[in-house]
């Protein structure tokens, strides 16, 4: 268990992997009896003391405790500074999330897959770290899969980026930023400054980016590159965005391209 700021400040990037399975968040969200997708205070102590107590890993097997009140020392460690600032930003992650960033397709013609490709390399514009999740379609094909809001918000970007293509930022009523690159198309009613409803439609899943030329395509295969960024004392921080979507799967909005 990390007990000190000094402990958590070496242990940032193991934070930063977000590590919670999905089968572990619903189990916290039953003995919370919140059966919906959405995070109270309790949901989200438990998650806190759960992570700091499992150095940051929440598996399938993990054992779980769940009455804080009774744990010893935990009067303690709810008043540490590591806690509140742990809780902060787990609540700023998970309070707002509602939906799947990307609806399922009624007629069953694509779908879309992706794996936890969190800081695997990139080199477009010199050597780094992959600091998201990407959503690929099944059929390769731009403009086919609409791309929605996770949570409710402000838009705070929206525009043409070298690396991310046509790309639209979302901030959320907690704080977190929601970042949707690489599309194809906007919701044209859209600009900087409009208030956001989860669900709402933000453009179309693309493959545009990877140029300093507005409208440049084709560098890739079709996908939405999705990442989530924190404030972390002032400073951007991005988290790994996989964890958050294997828990969003069950909450998948859907359309039918055959009536759009």
């Amino acid at each position: 268990m990390l007990s000190s700021i000094e402990d958590y400040r070496e242990s940032k990037d193991t934070f930063r992997e977000l590590k919670i399975s999905d089968h572990a968040m619903k189990q916290i969200l039953d003995f919370t009896k919140n059966k919906t997708n959405s995070f109270n205070k309790e949901t989200i102590d438990i998650i806190t003391f759960n992570m700091l107590m499992n150095n940051y890993s929440i598996n399938n097997n993990s054992r779980l405790l769940f009455q804080l009140n009774d744990i010893n020392g935990i009067s303690y460690l709810k008043n540490s500074e590591v806690y509140r600032d742990v809780y902060e930003k787990y609540n700023t992650i998970f309070k707002d999330i509602r939906y799947f960033p990307v609806p399922k397709d009624l007629t069953g013609e694509a779908d879309v897959t992706y794996e936890n490709s969190w800081k695997r390399p990139r080199t477009y514009g010199g050597n780094r770290i992959h600091e998201g999740t990407d959503i690929m379609a099944s059929n390769n094909k731009a403009g086919y899969f609409p791309v929605i809001s996770v949570s409710d918000g402000v838009v705070e970007q929206k525009g043409w980026l070298e690396q991310g293509g046509y790309r639209i930022g979302i901030r959320s009523e907690s704080g977190a930023y929601f970042y949707y690159a690489h599309l194809a198309s906007y919701n044209e009613e859209l600009e900087k400054g409009d208030v956001v409803t989860a669900g709402t439609n933000l453009g179309f899943m693309g493959n545009t980016g990877y140029s300093k030329v507005v409208g440049t395509t084709g560098k890739f295969d079709v996908h939405l590159h999705f990442g989530i960024y924190l404030d972390d004392n002032g400073k951007e921080m991005s988290v790994n965005p996989y964890w958050v979507l294997k828990y969003l799967e069950d909450y998948k909005l859907y359309f039918n391209k055959n009536t759009q």
